[in-house]
């Protein structure tokens, strides 16, 4: 079988081998963006094809394989274990050993197709591309690994065709050239037994790791992978046992996190261990004050650790702190997170809300307001929360998000702002939960809530800057309790004069509160580290009148005392923030920490909801997903809007663009000439035919496009009516030599002629000139 034979298969098998590495990719990273998988994929398959070129193709591809092209695969094959250390070093980023082991197995079929000119390369390479494409559907459910499996089962047949086509006893003739087909009868050997096991060893071990039974895992522990009695890798997709990535089980600590049912019981409560890590302790109360906070000491005292209800009196809030210590122990890993956020972020959820603020102590008080909010249980556990009074139209629609436990201290049942309904799995009555502040879910009668639950949580969306002023309640009115607009009358003087001044002309509602968080914001510098003198009869006057600066709880008691001085039923907030910037891309899951206790304000509605208001710099509130039409629109004006600043550019662009389009002809020709005078081909006879078709090529763009079944020789003897001139003459020859006459010593001047054809018949010359045809005449 001659090589020219084998060149279509060579490429149908380059075409698979590419879908495969896509799917590989894909499968590989399946949070990633697929344009990004492919594009990583396609360099894999170019600088295969790079190495194709510099492999010098057999005369007989039945012959032996020469030792150095097993030594090519297996070095191939152990490139990604090699990589793999220096990649993690460096970037921090990793493969688990399934995902190397499969890579490895990607670098061999590549290596194969650019030996491919051996025919048991060639087949071997094919037979690779198919445990790619297997692998990669068992390690993905992503619809691109299925895209391209009905893409690779088309090219699959269209290689199959061209295998047995290529095997056929007979004449193949083309227009240039006639081939001779051998038929070789005797069956190809395999030379090497090493050849052999390396693709069971590497398909076998990659096909068990990435199986959807996750079979190694399971059974004897082969891949470090993340649990069970073995190594852990911190890269793993999965695991059993008790590592970073495990499953369900009694002792779930990570993002690995599955809807269970176990429940366990525990004493800790480091709720106020984790507050004095993040703000510092309290300053010690004068002698005179000591009377007054006893019984709330003793009350910590004797009731730390036990059931929620009697841990109340520890939530209070001192404003006056000494600051967190500079040089703080570092963090525990045993787990990456309190619990971990699947959904959009930022998102406040809520561990203590605060009601009243006393000025002798600098103490924000939790205060025992019951709940008016009922549980009620719905279909597949999930439990809806009744609104205090009806329901209002100015709600966009219900956010999901899944909150998945890993370490929490308390029994909070982790819930995002303005809930709707929750679930979880198997807790499906009412009296299992409880209302630990309003707005703050519990388990009720428990502890601690289990490492491993999973919360589904449907929440409201709202934009504030589209309710109207009736949206808001007032301080004492309507059912708002008085307690949520007090200030201190020590206070009020300079926080009413503050309040006027910073809203001065704005209407009530959200125009007035939006300038009290935007001068908060813009104005005043956050700093976790700062805290007010000791000796300072007021943080919150320190925060606003001398530092303007401080840490975010100051911020939030800032807006509190200034909205409540206009009569705005607010209070402020403990709990954690979900930042954006948390985002892990490998789990989709965003962690959230001890270090991400934060404090911000909130505002009652006139229908009972709390609406969480941002005062602290570099914070934001989740704002409703807007709908496609409302983003198109935004996109446009904001597009609009660069242009007009950058309006010189923009016309330099479309210009350059209208010149591109309107001679995009004659650059695509120029690059294909430049690009055959870089590589004009291996063989005199290669040379000639791809000049051959830039001709043709040309012709075809001017509209004298060759005739079916008209020999080239003709047609460019017929060009300009028979004058075709010295050039293309000399080219005709030269074309008839390379497709007819025997192999022996190639012209001197091939190339040269070749050159002054292209150089003399350009796009535009053919266009001027055209071609005579001449009817089909070979």
């Amino acid at each position: 079988m001659a090589p020219e034979v084998l060149r279509p298969l060579r490429r149908s098998t380059f075409a698979l081998l590419a879908l495969a590495a896509a799917a590989v990719e894909v499968a590989a990273v399946d949070v990633r963006p697929v344009g990004v998988s492919i594009g990583m994929a396609l360099v894999w398959v170019a600088l295969a094809a790079a190495l194709a070129r510099a492999i010098p193709v057999p005369a007989d591809p039945h012959r032996k394989l020469p030792p150095w092209v097993l030594a090519v695969v297996l070095i191939l094959a152990a490139a990604p274990f090699a990589v793999e250390p220096m990649r993690r070093a460096w970037t921090g980023d990793g493969y688990p050993l399934e995902l190397q082991m499969v890579c490895g197995l990607r670098n061999v079929g590549l290596g194969l197709a650019a030996c491919g000119g051996w025919l048991l390369c060639l087949r071997a390479a094919t037979g690779v591309s198919l445990f790619l494409m297997l692998f990669s559907a068992a390690m993905s459910n992503h619809p691109a690994v299925l895209a391209v499996l009905g893409l690779y089962a088309a090219a699959g047949s269209a290689w199959l065709v061209l295998a047995y086509w290529s095997g056929l006893r007979g004449v193949l003739a083309n227009a240039e050239r006639v081939v001779a087909i051998e038929v070789v009868t005797e069956r190809a050997r395999l030379p090497w037994a090493g050849l052999l096991v390396l693709l069971l060893v590497t398909g076998g071990a990659a096909a068990l790791a990435a199986g959807p039974k996750r079979a190694t895992a399971v059974l004897g522990e082969l891949m470090p992978t993340s649990g069970g009695t073995g190594e852990t890798d911190p890269f793993a997709r999965y695991g059993t046992g008790d590592g970073p990535e495990e499953v369900a089980g009694a002792d779930a600590r990570a993002a690995g996190m599955v809807e269970t049912d176990t429940l366990i019981e525990d004493n800790k409560n480091a709720l106020i261990d984790a507050v004095s890590d993040m703000y510092g302790a309290p300053h010690k109360p004068p002698k005179e004050q000591e009377r007054t906070v006893a019984a709330g000491l003793m009350d910590v005292i004797q009731f730390h650790g036990k059931l929620p209800d009697n841990r109340r009196p520890s939530r209070d809030f001192d404003t006056g702190r000494k600051g967190p210590a500079r040089d703080r122990t570092p963090e525990s890993q045993s787990a990456r997170a309190l619990f971990e956020v699947e959904g959009r972020t930022p998102l406040h959820i809520r561990v203590v809300a605060f009601e009243q603020y006393d000025p002798e102590t600098h103490r924000w008080r939790t205060g025992r307001q019951p709940s008016g909010r009922r549980i009620d249980a719905e279909a597949d556990n999930w439990m809806r929360v009744g609104h205090l009074r009806g329901s209002a139209d100015w709600y966009g629609p219900d956010e999901r998000h899944r909150l998945k436990c890993a370490d929490l201290k308390d029994n909070l049942v982790p819930t995002p702002a303005l809930l709707t309904r929750f679930r979880i799995n198997k807790v499906d009555r009412p009296d299992y939960y409880e209302w630990d502040y309003e707005g703050v879910l519990a388990l009720a009668g428990r502890r601690r809530t289990p490492p491993g639950v999973v919360i589904a949580t449907d929440s409201r969306t709202l934009a504030p800057a589209r309710l109207p002023e009736s949206a808001f309640g007032i301080s004492g009115t309507g059912g708002v309790p008085t307690g949520f607009g007090e200030v201190p009358l020590a206070l009020r003087p300079e926080i009413e004069r503050l309040a006027r001044a910073w809203t001065d002309g704005r209407p009530r509602g959200w125009p007035q509160i939006e300038a009290v968080l935007t001068r908060l914001r813009t104005a005043y510098t956050h700093d976790r580290g700062a805290a007010a003198p000791k000796d300072h009869p007021a943080p919150v006057l320190w925060f606003l009148t001398d530092a303007r600066y401080g840490p975010d709880y100051l911020f939030a008691t800032a807006a509190v005392l200034l909205l409540r001085a206009l009569d705005y039923p607010v209070r402020p907030c403990l709990g954690y923030y979900a930042a954006p910037d948390g985002y892990d891309a490998e789990t989709a899951h965003t962690p959230v920490r001890e270090t991400d206790l934060h404090f911000w304000a909130e505002v009652q509605l006139r229908d009972g909801q709390w609406l969480v208001l941002e005062p602290t710099p570099g914070y934001a509130v989740l704002e409703p997903a807007r709908p496609l039409w409302d983003r198109v629109r935004t996109a446009l004006a904001a597009s609009a809007e660069w242009a007009a600043r950058n309006a010189l550019a923009v016309a330099a662009v479309l210009f350059a663009t209208t010149v591109v389009v309107v001679r995009r002809r004659s650059l695509l020709d120029a690059a294909a000439v430049r690009l055959w005078l870089l590589f004009p081909g291996r063989t005199w006879r290669a040379q000639v035919a791809r000049a051959v078709r830039l001709l043709e090529r040309r012709a075809r763009w001017a509209g004298a496009a060759r005739a079916p079944g008209q020999t080239v020789a003709a047609w460019l003897r017929g060009a300009r009516g028979g004058r075709a001139g010295i050039e293309l003459s000399a080219l005709v020859q030269l074309a008839e030599q390379a497709a007819y006459a025997p192999d022996g010593s190639p012209p001197p001047d091939a190339l040269a002629t070749c050159r002054r054809a292209l150089a003399t018949w350009t796009y535009y010359r053919w266009r001027s000139a055209g071609a005579v045809p001449t009817g089909g005449t070979p």
